[in-house]
């Protein structure tokens, strides 16, 4: 018996796989806004492999995942009226306008109540001011799939990462 597979549709640009797209990813689960009852994760990252395997975990950890190669494609998401409920991007995004960061900063100005968990491979000092604009502490790449589940899921409680 085949299970059951609400519509799904995966596209990739051969550009995209390879690094040279710079439009927005063709990567993408096709859902009406609202019509799922998983929570929502933005992932925001630019080595497509990485973000493969990424959505591919957050699913079978039953997420609804969003998939991005860049903070402009992450703000056109976030404009739209399509649910978000934890934004999980990377820092380092080379050749995009806006870093992860930069991201993180975005959403608290122009969504608060949005939860953003940032992971980067290349963790430097952050200012600690900007500890500010995400949950806990910076995930170091690469990172257990378990503590990343948790931080998502204490993100979506609202509880305290860590506790």
């Amino acid at each position: 018996m085949r299970p059951s597979v609400s519509s799904l549709t995966l596209l990739y640009r051969v550009s995209d796989l390879v690094g040279y797209g710079q439009d927005m990813a063709a990567a993408k689960q096709i859902e009406t806004p609202g019509s799922s009852t998983k929570p929502a994760i933005l992932v925001v990252e630019d080595v497509v492999l990485v973000r493969l395997l990424l959505a591919d975990f957050l699913r079978g950890r039953d997420f609804h995942v969003i998939e991005v190669s860049n903070a402009d494609e992450a703000l056109r998401v976030l404009e739209s009226d399509f649910p978000v409920d934890v934004v999980l991007s990377d820092i380092h995004m080379p050749g995009a306008s806006m870093d992860g960061l930069a991201l993180a900063r975005w959403i608290r100005a122009h969504r608060p109540e949005l939860k953003v968990i940032l992971v980067s491979g290349y963790v430097s000092e952050t200012d600690p001011a900007d500890a500010a604009y995400h949950e806990g502490a910076i995930l170091k790449k690469p990172f257990n799939h378990a503590e990343l589940e948790r931080r998502l899921r204490a993100a979506l409680e609202d509880t305290e990462p860590g506790g």
